[in-house]
């Protein structure tokens, strides 16, 4: 069983997972692709789906309960008999979006209404998940390539739903409200209007979205798709915004796929947790390609060093 610990030093959670160390791991040359987990034909290598996409003579996507999962549904007590520490079972749910049956196709090279079923289900899922009164976030992520921190090349992304709000998401959100207080405006509406103004940093904008290499990058190529339009929450999306996201996020793979090459890379969905309704937050998705590593200095100091502007990256982006 998993367990939540909260650091005595900075209030954090953190999630000891031992289980997880048996999961799979295909990459390598002694990799089987036969055994895939996530390839048609090996469907009892998964828990029972929770859901899929088919057409008429297979399917297309299927959601499938992760079988080495970082939480689990137990119920969690905090356990204070140390009178020191503070841990608890890490409950909750942890889901695998199997994006396609082709096992070499990338979610960036497949074609945008395929793409687009993939943030429809995300979608479905994360209302769903929140719904439930043990649940206060829904964590939707992809992990692409081995860099990237995926065990498995066949194309997945996952979904954790979380009895508390992730500490990053705490304090964007923190920011977002400090802001508003002070300038009755949302911040990412904000971001949205001096991108646009500017101009240095934008790498490309449609009907919904605008994608800019973000101002004060974690790491080289951090590309934010922020939607045009002000919603606090994912759900608030209808079909025409995902769509629209599927283009974005096709656009910019595009054009770093001309610059870097196939790439290993992470998406992270921030979003404000379903149901919320104040108007200073502002859900967006945000892209990390993974070629390069934080060393000790950022480990040290959690201030990260990056040896390329977002200026230029726009700049090389928009040149191929």
């Amino acid at each position: 069983m998993s367990q939540f610990r909260r650091d005595i030093v900075t209030g954090d959670w953190v999630i000891i997972a031992q289980e997880r160390s048996g999961r799979p791991y295909h990459y390598g040359d002694k990799a089987d692709k036969n055994k895939c987990p996530f390839c048609p034909g090996n469907e009892y290598f998964t828990p029972n789906e929770i859901m899929r996409i088919s057409n008429e003579s297979e399917w297309e996507l299927r959601v499938v309960p992760n079988k080495f999962p970082v939480v689990c549904i137990e119920d969690g007590t905090i356990d204070d008999h140390t009178l020191f520490y503070s841990m608890c079972q890490a409950t909750g749910t942890h889901e695998i979006v199997i994006e396609t049956p082709s096992h070499h196709q990338a979610l960036h090279h497949l074609p945008k209404d395929k793409i687009f079923n993939v943030f429809s289900v995300f979608k479905q899922r994360f209302v769903e998940l929140s719904k439930r009164e043990d649940i206060k976030y829904v964590q939707i992520f992809k992990n692409n390539g081995k860099n990237g921190g995926a065990s498995i090349p066949h194309a997945h992304s996952q979904i954790v739903a979380l009895p508390f709000i992730p500490p990053r998401i705490e304090r964007e959100m923190e920011g977002a409200r400090q802001y508003f207080e002070r300038e009755n405006r949302c911040i990412f509406c904000a971001i949205i209007e001096k991108e646009l103004e500017c101009q240095e940093r934008l790498l490309c904008k449609n009907d919904a979205f605008v994608a800019v290499s973000y101002f004060a990058p974690r790491f080289p190529y951090e590309t934010w798709i922020i939607p045009l339009k002000h919603q606090q929450v994912f759900s608030l999306a209808d079909d025409d915004i995902l769509y629209a996201l599927a283009d974005a996020f096709k656009n910019v793979m595009d054009m770093m796929l001309k610059t870097l090459g196939e790439f290993p890379y992470n998406i992270v969905l921030h979003t404000a947790p379903y149901g919320f309704s104040d108007k200073y937050y502002h859900w967006h998705i945000e892209l990390i390609p993974r070629v390069a590593y934080h060393a000790g200095f950022e480990l040290a100091t959690g201030s990260c060093v990056n040896d390329i502007s977002p200026e230029e990256v726009a700049q090389k982006l928009k040149k191929k």
